[in-house]
């Protein structure tokens, strides 16, 4: 029969396992923050704008800044942890431009209908965006050709903005800014 103590020896070497697999990432190299520094001004900028109602053009060109920033970066990532903090700027450049399309069609195409005052046409280049976000659509029918065409609720532009600062808070943590 073992003893009390090899028991308590086991408990503690199996405990100190899971803290050392769960605290990995602290034995990961941190993140060069001068690396990335360009980028995560670009970032918030893109937000910055987007907060305090700059126009779609604004936005769209911080976005772009964003993406020369991002490809700038490409190059240099060198550990693990770059590259998911990369990968995540990725994503949120990806929203931000998920978010202009959308912000695209509520301006450029409110002439199609009285109906769509309210709604974002869905064209195909907008329905992969509703699928990644599960929008629901309505459909509607042109009266003139007896056409049928399908929108979503112009509030949908704030459910990717919001997205795009929980992945803002994604690549906080990461770095820590």
């Amino acid at each position: 029969m073992r003893s009390p103590i090899y028991f308590a020896a086991s408990v503690l070497a199996l405990l100190s396992m899971l803290c050392a697999a769960c605290s990995f990432e602290q034995f990961e190299p941190s993140v060069n923050r001068h690396k990335f520094a360009r980028l995560n001004t670009a970032a918030e900028a893109v937000k910055t704008d987007i907060d305090g109602g700059a126009s779609l053009q604004q936005v769209s060109e911080k976005a772009v800044l964003m993406s020369d920033e991002i490809a700038a970066v490409k190059d240099k990532v060198s550990t693990k942890r770059e590259g998911r903090l990369l990968k995540a700027y990725v994503d949120l450049l990806d929203i931000y431009r998920d978010g202009l399309l959308l912000w695209k069609y509520k301006d450029n195409f409110p002439h199609l209908a009285s109906e769509l005052k309210g709604r974002i046409y869905v064209a195909q280049d907008v329905e992969p965006i509703v699928a990644k976000y599960g929008f629901a659509m309505e459909s509607h029918i042109y009266k003139p050709t007896g056409q049928i065409w399908r929108s979503i609720s112009a509030d949908s532009i704030r459910i990717i903005w919001k997205n795009a600062g929980d992945q803002l808070n994604i690549i906080r943590n990461i770095t820590n800014y």
